[in-house]
Formats: C-alpha cells, sequence, structure tokens
C-alpha cells in the first residue's frame, strides 16, 4: 500500500508541477488580422518606434516618434478625430525644461462615452535607480503600450461603436507623468467611464493586470472577459510598495476606474539600452492583445457602458489566476462570509478532536510556537541571504529591487531546499499519530489566522493563505470521517494540487515584481503554505 500511494501522491505532485507552468501562459503571435490583434503588425510599429533613443531629451527623435504616432492615428481613425494636445513648459509647471506634447485619437460611437486606452511615447532618456542606464530605445517600455494603441486604432477605426474608443499617447512619463498629469484635466476626462493604462517593466513574459482602481467589483467583472487573464489581486498590494509609478495614477487621482497592465521578465532590460527591438518578445505582446481587445469589443457594443458612472463600485474584489483562462474571483463580502464559515468549521473539528482526545490543545500550542520560530527563522535566512548575493554581484541591496541578472535559478534553488528542509524536519521530528495532527491544525491554524488578518487589513492578499487553509481544513475533516482510503487519496491530493498551482506562479510574479531582494517575502510565504501541504504529503506515503 506505501509503494501505490507513494507512486500516487508523485504522479500527483508532478502533474502540479507541469500544470503550474501553464497558468502564466501566453499566446502563440497572430501574424496578420483584419479584425484581430497581430502581435506582428505592432511590432512593425514597435520597429520604426525604437530605432533610436526618443526620450523628451532627445527633442529631434522625439519628434519623429510623435509624427509617426499621429500620422498612424490619422489613417487609421481619420484626420478629423486626431488631436494635438501642446503644453507649454510653463504651463506643465515643476521647473520643467520642456515642452509636453500629447496625442488623442476618438472613434466616436453613437454614445460620447468611452474607454480611454493611454500608453507614452517618451522612452527613458536618464538614469534612474541603481543599475539603470538611461539611454533606452523604448521597444518595449512604451513601444509595447504604443502599438497595443496603434492596433486598437486599426482594428477599430473604420467600425460603427455603441460606445466610443479614446486613444492616448502621453508625453513626458519617464520624467514625472507630465503627459497623462496633463490629459487628466482635459474636458474629454468627463466621458471616459473606463481606463486601460498600457506599460513594460521588462521585455517578456505574460502581460500582467497588476493594477485596479478602488472599489473594483466592477472592474473586475468586466475584467473576467479578457482572453488568458493573468492577474492577482495580490498585486496592488506589492505595486505600492514599489518605488515607481504610471499614467494611471493621474487617472486614479481624478476617479476613473479602470485596469493597468505590464509585462514584468527581465527587469533588467528595463531603463537600458537593452529595451532594443532586437530584444521584444512577440508572444507578450500578443498577451496584452489577447487581454485587451475582448475588453475594448465588449465596451463599445454594450449600452449599459453609456453610463460613464457604470464601473464605480461599493467593495473590492479578490481575484488570482488559478489555471490558464481562469480567475476566480469574489467580492469582499463573499470573503467576509467564506472566513467565518471555515473558521466555525475548524472550530467544530479541532473540539471534536480534543474531546474525543486524538489531539491535546498543549501538543497544538507546542507546534504552532514551533511553526512560528520556524517563519521567523526563514525569514532571516532569506533576508540575509538576498543581502549577501547582492554584495557578491556587486550591486545595491533593497527588499524591493535588486538589479542582478541570472538570480532566478539562485532563487528557484534556495525556495527548493526550503522545502526540502521543512519536509526532513518533519519527518525527523513529528512521529506520534497525535502530534502529526498537532502539526496539521497548527498549519492550518496559522494560515487561518493570516487569512483573517489580511482579510480586514489587505483582503488582496486574504487568498494566499485562505486557500490552503481551506483545503487544510476539508482534508482533516476527510481524514477525521471517512475510512475509504480511495477517496482520502483524493481528497489529500487535492490539497496538494491547488495549493502547487497557486503557489507556484505566485511566487514566480513575486520574483519578477521584487527581484531578488524580495527572498525574505518568498521564503516567508513558502513556509505558511508548506506547513499545510507536507503534513498531509507525508500522510498519504506513510
Amino acid at each position: 500500500m506505501k509503494t501505490k500511494n507513494f507512486k500516487i501522491v508523485s504522479s500527483i505532485l508532478l502533474l502540479s508541477l507541469i500544470l503550474s507552468m501553464f497558468v502564466l501562459y501566453t499566446p502563440i503571435p497572430v501574424s496578420s488580422g483584419a479584425d484581430g490583434f497581430s502581435a506582428a503588425q505592432a511590432a512593425e510599429h514597435i520597429e520604426f518606434i525604437s530605432r533610436k533613443p526618443h526620450s523628451v531629451f532627445d527633442a529631434d527623435e522625439h519628434e519623429i516618434v510623435r509624427s509617426y504616432i499621429k500620422t498612424q492615428f490619422e489613417e487609421y481613425v481619420g484626420t478629423i478625430n486626431v488631436s494635438e494636445f501642446n503644453y507649454s513648459s510653463a504651463e506643465v509647471g515643476d521647473d520643467t525644461p520642456y515642452d509636453i506634447q500629447n496625442v488623442l485619437a476618438v472613434i466616436p460611437g453613437d454614445s460620447a462615452t468611452g474607454i480611454l486606452l493611454v500608453a507614452h511615447y517618451d522612452s527613458r532618456g536618464h538614469v534612474g535607480r541603481d543599475g539603470e542606464l538611461g539611454r533606452s530605445y523604448g521597444a518595449a517600455d512604451d513601444g509595447y503600450g504604443i502599438a497595443t494603441l496603434l492596433e486598437i486604432a486599426r482594428i477599430y477605426g473604420n467600425k460603427q461603436l455603441t460606445n466610443s474608443i479614446y486613444i492616448l499617447a502621453t508625453d513626458g512619463e519617464e520624467t514625472g507623468l507630465y503627459g497623462a498629469m496633463m490629459a487628466a484635466t482635459e474636458p474629454f476626462v468627463d466621458h471616459i467611464g473606463f481606463v486601460v493604462n498600457i506599460e513594460a517593466r521588462g521585455n517578456e513574459g505574460p502581460a500582467y493586470m497588476f493594477e485596479t482602481s478602488t472599489d473594483n467589483e466592477k472592474v473586475i467583472d468586466f475584467y473576467k472577459q479578457a482572453n488568458l487573464p493573468v492577474s492577482y489581486s495580490l498585486a496592488t498590494a506589492v505595486y505600492a510598495v514599489m518605488p515607481n509609478s504610471t499614467d494611471f495614477t493621474e487617472f486614479l487621482a481624478v476617479d476613473k476606474q479602470g485596469v493597468n497592465f505590464a509585462v514584468l521578465d527581465d527587469l533588467y532590460y528595463y531603463h537600458t539600452p537593452n529595451d532594443n527591438y532586437e530584444n521584444i518578445n512577440l508572444s507578450s505582446i500578443q498577451h496584452y492583445g489577447s487581454q485587451i481587445q475582448p475588453l475594448v469589443e465588449s465596451f463599445v457594443n454594450h449600452i449599459e457602458y453609456s453610463d460613464v458612472d457604470y464601473f464605480i463600485g461599493s467593495q473590492n474584489q479578490v481575484f488570482f489566476t488559478i489555471l490558464p483562462n481562469l480567475l476566480i474571483a469574489y467580492r469582499e463580502s463573499t470573503m467576509q462570509v467564506l472566513h467565518f464559515v471555515f473558521l466555525i468549521l475548524f472550530l467544530g473539528i479541532v473540539a471534536f478532536l480534543v474531546v474525543q482526545k486524538q489531539i491535546k490543545l498543549k501538543s497544538v500550542a507546542k507546534y504552532l510556537g514551533i511553526t512560528f520560530g520556524l517563519i521567523a527563522v526563514f525569514a532571516f535566512i532569506g533576508l540575509y541571504l538576498a543581502k549577501l548575493i547582492a554584495f557578491i554581484g556587486h550591486v545595491p541591496f533593497s527588499i524591493t529591487y535588486v538589479r542582478m541578472q541570472n538570480t532566478e535559478w539562485i532563487t528557484l534553488i534556495i525556495l527548493l531546499l526550503t522545502v526540502g528542509v521543512l519536509g526532513y524536519l518533519y519527518q525527523r521530528f513529528v512521529k506520534t499519530e497525535e502530534n502529526k495532527k498537532a502539526m496539521m491544525i497548527s498549519g492550518i491554524s496559522i494560515n487561518l489566522l493570516f487569512a483573517l488578518l489580511t482579510g480586514f487589513i489587505l483582503s488582496g492578499a486574504s487568498f494566499l493563505f485562505f486557500i490552503p487553509a481551506a483545503l487544510g481544513i476539508i482534508s482533516l475533516y476527510v481524514l477525521t470521517f471517512v475510512k475509504s482510503n480511495i477517496w482520502i487519496q483524493i481528497a489529500l491530493s487535492q490539497n496538494i494540487l491547488w495549493n502547487v498551482l497557486l503557489i507556484v506562479p505566485i511566487l514566480y510574479s513575486l520574483y519578477l515584481a521584487l527581484t531578488i531582494g524580495g527572498l525574505l517575502a518568498f521564503m516567508v510565504i513558502l513556509v505558511i503554505n508548506m506547513i499545510v501541504v507536507i503534513p498531509y504529503f507525508f500522510k498519504q506515503i506513510a
């Protein structure tokens, strides 16, 4: 039986790991398409835009790019529907030594209410944070965004629409969000019901929807229409502590609803001369289109979106991608009900086990203390390993930003060693049946505690702890009341499957966002997750 169970568990674990690699899948690039988004056609625009650096300090090249965008807009939507917004340095203020020039294309619908797509056309022209070289060619940042705007203009330029499309190429984003800041004061913004901002913080990988407006319940319902959505409500919390902002910030400031997209992979190319045409990724560009075009298509064809206030909500949603094209989302009110229900279920099973003398509260308290100790130890190790790696690489350390190439394998090895050490400690020191159940309960307790705390403080992060806790509680009930080995195997296999599908893509995404500087956070999240999974894993092969 032990050998059979081991084969089953190994197969489930392998399947889970394989499936987890497809959660962040990006689509095959489309070479051409009359009515569909084509990465190949978008790349033609990027090739022109990124021939030379074109920051606000590169006056001639900057003007060439601006003129190209304006000409393309005019070709796609008609000259009459293209406007230039020019602001003198005095109007912009903030002692800016240059003028700001935005370009707006409008595809009018029956209603003036519209969806606004935004990207900036200036490239990075000056050295920024440590490791940024400046003089970027702007192929990804923000050639990806501008090319997406031009593709949307091409696709919808001659169509009859219920609602309008506003397409805005902003200036001066890299130096202070000046183009977006000025655009947000223009009268046309009063007609905007939804904003899609398009950015890049790398040059490849999935295009994450990484930020939303507040009270996003209707925004997320709308975003579910995207094809191959990749997003985590945890992302907004992470983004809030990062040292940058985007044009989207300026539209949030005037109470607009919407979403923000960016690729995150290969930060080493970001804001450097390596951000050039040779390094673009067609699959990533296609992923922007796969998500954004369905949103545009839905907005322009449904009369309910003619209400400019349609997307104003009263609460946020918790959401996460769990499989390719599967976004799980539920409102904060639902989250609170789920937390309450599973808390009652957990207290009920613990009380039952205590009454049946299968566990002692003293043992649970002991393992709770041990587990908190392990979390603290691994957090300490993660922090100082990250500092050591940054020291060896001769780069400055930050918990959110370490610009150092080829650290993904180091991070992976450290995290795998963490899992191995946890498994060894459990198998070596947790021997009796009572201690095993006490360990299970302590793991569930910590995840449920973090779920409840984040539910009140940072609801977008609550799923990260609630899902392992809920799976653990279900598994504990199965172990207690179900006698059939088949059903036990099925239940415990679900514990492994869904936890792996959740934790692997999230840790990878966090690595892309925080770099190896976030090793402390990665190890804490991994330990908290594994203290629920590991006991059930060994239970199956025991």
